[in-house]
């Protein structure tokens, strides 16, 4: 249990952070007065007037500033000298990658999209595999056997060459194609989870009472059925968002994940193959993204520890 505190902890903070990752690091102040003109969260809002100002002259006209922790953004900002490969210093606590962008911004702004897109990615995954696995677990007969085909074809295929796959054959990939590969190779457990815990709920007397009183299959599945499948969904969300987050990073690592130059922390690992001196491109998110994937592992063992009392 202790476990699961720490878990629930680190997940708190990894949030936070994607959160408050423009107050964490950003190029823009958050608030600032410039010519007379009062600019709160310019970091967030991202002002034209702004957003075009050389930097240094920003910093040599403002008439007053509140900074950020560090002073730099996932990109180069109009201004910024550019360093490539600068071992950490002051100015960079965790140094510059190859285009000489500032590795902690790209770190911190990356858990906000790794956030985000495994959120988002395991919400999806659980809405399509909830249905097509209550439909096979409730109707049984044609329709379990129809998507039980379906769930062998889509698991026939590791789900990270599947990915892979998918990305390959659209012309142009985008974040949407890869939002949505990664989903439609998440839900095939979700479907066989909830196919197994409705077949089960299926025939408890409680149920049987319920059919025999003329309840519908809809309210008696609503109703009496998927309470008892919230507890193994939840786990299987907590855990299936660190296992989004590596399939996201491995793709990044490949170059065929997230667009060219957006922050993320496995484009950020697969440059220190062409500069293997720059440890500190494999180190920082290497670490975050193990402490990731790790705590919402502890989440999931946690949730699962007190919402199902047969595993204690």
């Amino acid at each position: 249990m202790r476990l699961g505190k720490i878990g629930f902890l680190v997940g708190a903070l990894l949030l936070m952070l994607s959160i408050f990752a423009d107050v964490v690091a950003s190029d823009l102040p958050i608030a600032c007065k410039v010519h007379g003109t009062v600019f709160v969260l310019p970091n967030v809002t991202r002002p034209h007037q702004l957003e075009t100002m050389d930097r240094r002259v920003l910093a040599a006209e403002a008439d007053w500033t509140i900074r950020p922790i560090v002073a730099h953004g996932p990109l180069l900002a109009p201004g910024d000298e550019r360093v490539p490969l600068l071992a950490p210093t002051s100015a960079h606590p965790l140094g510059t990658d190859r285009e000489g962008r500032d590795v902690f911004a790209r770190v911190v702004h990356g858990t906000r999209s790794y956030l985000v897109f495994a959120l988002a990615a395991v919400f999806a995954s659980l809405a399509l595999g909830v249905f097509l696995g209550a439909i096979a677990g409730l109707f049984g007969g044609a329709a379990d056997a129809l998507v039980g085909r379906i769930v062998e074809s889509v698991s026939a295929f590791p789900p990270l060459v599947l990915v892979l796959g998918i990305q390959a054959a659209v012309p142009e990939p985008t974040l949407l194609t890869l939002f949505l590969a990664i989903a439609l190779t998440r839900w095939p457990e979700i479907a066989r989870l909830v196919r197994g815990e409705v077949m089960l709920a299926s025939t408890r007397d409680y149920v049987l009472a319920a059919r025999a009183l003329g309840a519908s299959p809809l309210r008696v599945l609503w109703r009496h059925i998927m309470p008892n499948v919230r507890a193994p969904l939840v786990v299987a969300g907590s855990v299936g968002v660190s296992t989004v987050v590596l399939t996201e990073a491995s793709l990044d690592f490949l170059r065929v994940g997230a667009p060219a130059g957006a922050a993320s922390w496995g484009e950020t690992m697969s440059q220190f193959r062409d500069a293997p001196s720059a440890w500190w491109l494999l180190a920082f998110p290497g670490v975050l993204l193990v402490v990731t994937i790790v705590a919402y592992n502890l989440m999931g063992e946690a949730l699962r520890n007190a919402l199902d009392p047969r595993s204690r």
